[in-house]
């Protein structure tokens, strides 16, 4: 799930390598090679992992309330798990063939593998994508980056972005879909592994901090609090959400899709002025937001204010 938005569902199940095409994976997975997507960020240049205590105190800090006993990594996972996996990898030749039977392993039925299935709904940690058995991108992303971070490899999250923004429309508000990737940078090994076949040629491809990823983690669940088919939200569910919002943004102040949903959750709450300084935050944060642009020109037009403040304060999408 991204911003108060599930992510698409795909059946398309494939592994690419150098152009090479291969329907090796159990469920959808994209294996590319780095320089076939523009990167815009290089994991060297800023402090995208850390280790589980660094991780813990840098989040502690930032969202103190959340307590030590739930300040855990969304790619911890447990050390007999990570042995399994290097059993697996390790009777196989170092490079690319080892980032494949990391993948592998992942969807292969017990014992031989960890049977995990993917599940657009379910937006999780590691640890509780394990339990569940099933998960989305961000689930499958988190499992695979704590099995990578076990093995010693230079594995990071990564935000796999559109050349045009794809939205979700929610009632009358738009959000931002998602999508996460894993970003593998070795000297043997320069890969992206897209667990949906949804990544395509002229998608922008940014590592995030783990910080950052928690916080998308955050922002996807709290969504999924008043993104219900099957009944409808309740106060109680559009209050959990707006606590969970405003915790993402704390956690990671530049993730202007929490920003966003943030908004709309006050202006359902009936506070327009924070729905309109959350809106105004998502444009200052995201070039081309279209779906904060669209939804506080929709409230500015019903509350009786001015839409043509927007279009000064927006930023234009870039050429």
């Amino acid at each position: 799930m991204g911003s108060l938005s599930s992510e698409r569902r795909s059946e398309r199940t494939a592994v690419r390598d150098s152009g090479a095409n291969a329907a090796r994976a159990r469920f959808a997975i994209v294996c590319l090679l780095l320089a076939c997507i523009a990167c815009a960020t290089s994991p060297a240049r800023r402090r995208l992992a850390y280790s589980p205590e660094a991780f813990r105190d840098a989040l502690l800090e930032r969202a103190p309330e959340i307590g030590e006993p739930l300040a855990r990594p969304p790619f911890a996972i447990d050390a007999a798990i990570v042995e399994r996996a290097r059993r697996v990898i390790e009777a196989v030749p170092l490079g690319p063939p080892r980032v494949q039977a990391l993948v592998d392993f992942l969807s292969a039925p017990e014992p031989g593998g960890l049977g995990l299935v993917y599940d657009w709904s379910v937006s999780a940690s590691a640890e509780r994508t394990l339990e569940l058995r099933r998960g989305n991108c961000f689930a499958m992303a988190s499992v695979m980056v704590g099995l990578g971070r076990g093995l010693g490899w230079p594995i990071y999250y990564a935000e796999a972005r559109p050349p045009e923004p794809e939205t979700l429309q929610f009632e009358d508000v738009r959000a931002l879909s998602d999508h996460m990737v894993v970003l593998i940078v070795a000297k043997t090994v320069k890969q992206i592994v897209d667990f949906t076949g949804l990544l395509k040629d002229g998608y922008d491809v940014v590592p995030i901090s783990d910080l950052r990823a928690y916080a998308h983690l955050v922002n996807n669940v709290s969504g999924q609090r008043v993104m219900n088919a099957e009944r409808a939200s309740s106060e109680a569910d559009w209050e959990a959400a707006r606590e969970g919002f405003e915790l993402a943004t704390r956690i990671d102040p530049s993730l202007g899709r929490a920003w966003n949903n943030l908004g709309i959750v006050y202006r359902r709450l009936g506070r327009i002025e924070d729905a309109r300084e959350a809106y105004h935050r998502a444009l200052s944060l995201d070039a081309g937001f279209g779906s904060a642009e669209h939804n506080l020109s929709l409230m500015e037009t019903r509350s009786g204010g001015a839409p043509s403040l927007i279009q000064t304060e927006s930023p234009q999408p870039s050429p």
